[in-house]
């Protein structure tokens, strides 16, 4: 079998079919939008979301775009074996024009109006293009079109676009079977294929719908020029039973899903689960990483094959098959002897991943009740449930280290202070894996990330419940044993605050090249907050911290907006550091509280001063109360 090193140039253009013209320049602003959503205003959480002031505004004139409406499917999307998950993605494979009959002379249109190749009478003949399964992708059969192993080249676009700022991208692709996938393409959109070269082949196709069921996403480039290059991938999470009270939904939907948008946030690639899909990362290697209903986790390539799975030891028990009789776990997984492997699913340096478990532990001796029990019957204990960070063994599942956070607070010392009484929704992790053993468990610590400083060998632990960021050595070294406590961050830590505020309920620390810390900071409880007058709100904010001296800065912060309100995420949320030194932040659950539609909103700053930052890039999910993004990453040349 020939080795064929293919070089694919692939031209995606904002088509008429899939939106409007972009603008021919950096200071007009595009939307790209699916259409509207109807307006759900229910409204789960905890805390008041009430309004804040809007930094966003632009004086740009915008232009829409927008697509139509998914189609049904109804598919299944488990991932049980190592089998490609294509048979629960697709809800319309890929139409393709070309054929495998011998090649004929193509005179089709020669008009120069588009940016689409100008095929005259030298075109040798069709390109072969076959559906792969997944509507997004497809393959082109280039096998006889090489000779001597040669490289060729491919031109990729969409059909009828007149758009001047095309989205393009170089891949080299090796091929050992004599056919190139292409992936990262829009939905119900006809591209064309054309080869450069002594002979030029020519394929036309086009690419399926989308899932139905999807929520309405819409897409603002404000400022282009000032963007980070790259896609962005986000995790959705359907939890409209849950949070919208939707009793009409269809049981057996996916809940879980990875979704792909392009610069104009056009969705060119998607993976859906059954079960909910967290923490997602994009790995060197070009697979995807993600924590996987809160007691596993998985590892896909990009085509949805299923290369690793890792199992936590009560999902592979008592909670094996769900409620709907379908397997969680598949039947192969690598099992790692812990609770659960809930929010993060993380791959550190050195190679090994880490996680967060949960372990359940009944506490004696408080004096007096903290959660309305009856002082008459109150036997002075409770049943909580803490996390545990855990180190292991990719390939093996065996445990390295564990740390669990009760033996660095002990609830006993300063009850008011330390949220014994924790989340009362049965649905939530942790409140489902150990309600069943014991109705009295408590949701007490509910840690959400772990985040390594590699230069400090420490390990960063946001504790949502403790308004903490934890700090704990990493591996033995020098100055003392892994697991030692260094600092601890917010309301009960051992840091003075020299200016600003700490961080509420907070998500997602992420260490910076120069050790300063970029919070997600969700506000909830925030003191002095929660009034008509002073409404929540959420924020990003950066801290300077030098554990040595015990002390903390605030460096700067960026408080979120919706519509020229404040936008308080009471729940989940994410920042990250850009290359261009932006900063993407995942307001990811706005659960449609402020104007009954967006459910949650993933925008890039451009940060100035101390308290500010320009909007240059926005993606709205649009679909109320219920959707869910937990966090989100831009990636540069992820369909290389």
């Amino acid at each position: 079998m020939r080795r064929l090193l293919l070089v694919i140039l692939a031209f995606v253009v904002l088509a008429g079919g899939c939106g409007s013209d972009a603008a021919d320049n950096a200071g007009l602003a595009a939307t790209s939008s699916t259409t509207p959503p109807t307006p759900d205003t229910a409204n789960t959480d905890e805390s008041t979301t009430t309004p804040d002031h809007d930094t966003e505004t632009t004086g740009d004139p915008v232009a829409t775009s927008s697509t139509t409406p998914p189609t049904p499917d109804t598919a299944n999307t488990d991932e049980s074996t190592t089998t490609p998950d294509h048979d629960t993605e697709t809800t319309g494979d890929p139409v393709a024009t070309s054929s495998t009959t011998p090649p004929t002379p193509d005179t089709a249109n020669t008009d120069e109006s588009t940016t689409t190749p100008d095929h005259d009478t030298e075109t040798t003949g069709d390109l072969v293009v076959t559906e792969t399964g997944h509507p997004l992708m497809v393959d082109i059969d280039v096998a006889a079109l090489v000779e001597d192993g040669g490289p060729i080249e491919l031109t990729v676009s969409e059909l009828g676009s007149v758009t001047t700022v095309p989205n393009s991208r170089t891949v080299s692709v090796l091929s050992e079977g004599g056919k190139v996938r292409l992936r990262g393409l829009r939905a119900e959109t006809t591209y064309e294929v054309t080869t450069t070269g002594t002979a030029r082949y020519r394929g036309e196709f086009t690419t399926g719908p989308l899932p139905d069921g999807l929520p309405p996403i819409t897409t603002e480039l404000l400022d282009p020029a000032a963007t980070a290059p790259g896609h962005t991938l986000f995790n959705l999470l359907d939890l409209r039973e849950e949070l919208a009270d939707d009793g009409d939904l269809d049981p057996l939907r996916p809940t879980g899903w990875l979704l792909i948008a392009d610069e104009a946030g056009e969705i060119v690639w998607y993976h859906n689960q059954d079960h909910s899909i967290g923490d997602a990362r994009f790995l060197g290697d070009g697979t995807i990483l993600f924590e996987y209903n809160d007691t596993g986790g998985r590892r896909i390539n990009l085509d949805g094959d299923l290369l690793d799975e890792w199992a936590g030891s009560i999902i592979t028990g008592r909670f094996l098959i769900d409620a709907q009789g379908r397997q969680v776990i598949g039947d192969t997984p690598i099992v790692v002897n812990t609770d659960a492997m809930h929010h993060e699913q993380h791959r550190l340096p050195d190679g090994t991943h880490v996680t967060l478990s949960a372990e359940l532990r009944v506490l004696d001796g408080f004096d007096t009740p903290q959660c309305d029990e009856d002082p008459a019957t109150f036997d002075g204990s409770y049943h909580l449930i803490g996390d545990v960070i855990v180190i292991f063994d990719p390939a093996t599942g065996e445990i390295l280290n564990e740390f669990s956070i009760f033996d660095y607070f002990d609830p006993r010392d300063d009850p008011a202070n330390y949220n014994l009484c924790g989340l009362l929704f049965d649905w939530v992790f942790p409140n489902w894996l150990y309600k069943g053993i014991d109705p009295l468990a408590r949701d007490w610590t509910h840690a959400n990330a772990v985040e390594v400083d590699e230069a400090s060998n420490a390990l960063i632990v946001s504790i949502r419940h403790l308004d903490a960021l934890l700090a704990l050595r990493w591996t033995d070294d020098a100055e003392g044993p892994a697991g030692e406590a260094l600092w601890q961050s917010g309301r009960l830590g051992d840091l003075t605050l020299t200016n600003g505020s700490w961080h509420r309920y907070q998500h997602a620390p992420e260490v910076q090249d120069d050790g300063t810390i970029l919070v997600y900071d969700n506000g909830n409880h925030r003191p002095g907050f929660g009034t008509t007058e002073n409404p929540y709100f959420s924020r990003v904010v950066l801290y300077s911290i030098d554990g040595d001296a015990k002390t903390a800065e605030q460096l700067w912060e960026f408080r979120s907006s919706l519509n020229g309100q404040p936008a308080f995420a009471g729940f989940v949320g994410d920042a990250d550091r850009l290359a261009n030194g932006n900063v993407l932040i995942t307001d990811g659950g706005l659960n449609g509280d402020i104007d009954g539609v967006t459910s949650a909103q993933i925008v890039e700053v451009v940060p100035f001063g101390s308290d500010g930052g320009d909007i240059v890039w926005r993606l709205t999910v649009e679909g109320g109360a219920g959707w869910v993004v937990y966090r989100s990453e831009r990636l540069v040349g992820v369909f290389d």
